[in-house]
C-alpha cells in the first residue's frame, strides 16, 4: 500500500508533467496545433479578389464622393442588433446620428462613421480574416456611387453561432 506521502505527491507530478511540452517531457518535439475544422462545404474566400474589388470600389467612391450625405444603417454584432440608426456627414465629417423611426434606445454607438473610415474598417477586416483558418467574408457595393452596401464577417468553422458581424447600408442621400 503507497505511503500518504507518494499519494499526494503522485497527482502533483501528474499536473506538472502535463504543463511542459513534449520536448520537456522527454516526447520529442512540439506537439502540432489542432487544425481548425470549417463546417461541411466551407469554400475560402478568395482574398485577392476581395481586396481588388474592394480597391475598385474605394477608387469609384473617391472619384464622385459627396461632402455632404446621410446613410441608414443597420448593424449586428452577434448575438447584438444595435437599432437602426441614421448617420449623417457634412463636409466630410460626421456631425449626427438618430435613431430611425420605430427603433428604441439610443443610436447605434459604432455608427458614426465616414463611408471612408468605413472602407478603412473594410480593409483591416480582410486583413485579419485573411489570416485566419476558417475565415467568411461577404462585401456588396453600390453600383453607381462605389460605397460598401453590406458586408458580413464571420468564421465558417464548427464553432459557435455568435461572434460574427455584418452591417447595411440604406437610403444613401447625396446632400446639397
Amino acid at each position: 500500500m503507497p505511503s500518504l506521502r507518494a499519494a499526494l505527491l503522485l497527482p502533483a507530478a501528474l499536473v506538472v508533467l502535463s504543463a511542459l511540452t513534449p520536448a520537456q517531457a522527454g516526447g520529442g518535439g512540439p506537439r502540432p496545433a489542432p487544425a481548425a475544422t470549417c463546417r461541411d462545404g466551407y469554400v475560402r474566400p478568395d482574398f485577392t479578389a476581395l481586396k481588388a474589388q474592394l480597391a475598385r470600389a474605394r477608387a469609384q467612391w473617391n472619384a464622385g464622393r459627396p461632402a455632404s450625405y446621410t446613410y441608414d444603417l443597420r448593424q449586428i454584432a452577434a448575438p447584438v442588433l444595435f437599432p437602426e440608426t441614421r448617420v449623417t456627414v457634412m463636409g466630410g465629417r460626421v456631425t449626427r446620428t438618430d435613431l430611425l423611426p420605430g427603433q428604441e434606445g439610443e443610436p447605434n454607438h459604432l455608427a458614426p462613421q465616414t463611408i471612408e473610415a468605413r472602407f478603412d474598417d473594410l480593409f483591416q477586416t480582410l486583413q485579419r480574416q485573411s489570416r485566419a483558418a476558417c475565415p467568411d467574408v461577404q462585401l456588396s457595393f453600390d453600383p453607381a456611387f462605389g460605397y460598401p452596401t453590406r458586408v458580413y464577417s464571420g468564421m465558417g468553422d464548427n464553432g459557435i453561432a455568435d461572434g460574427f458581424g455584418e452591417w447595411t447600408i440604406r437610403n444613401f442621400t447625396p446632400l446639397k
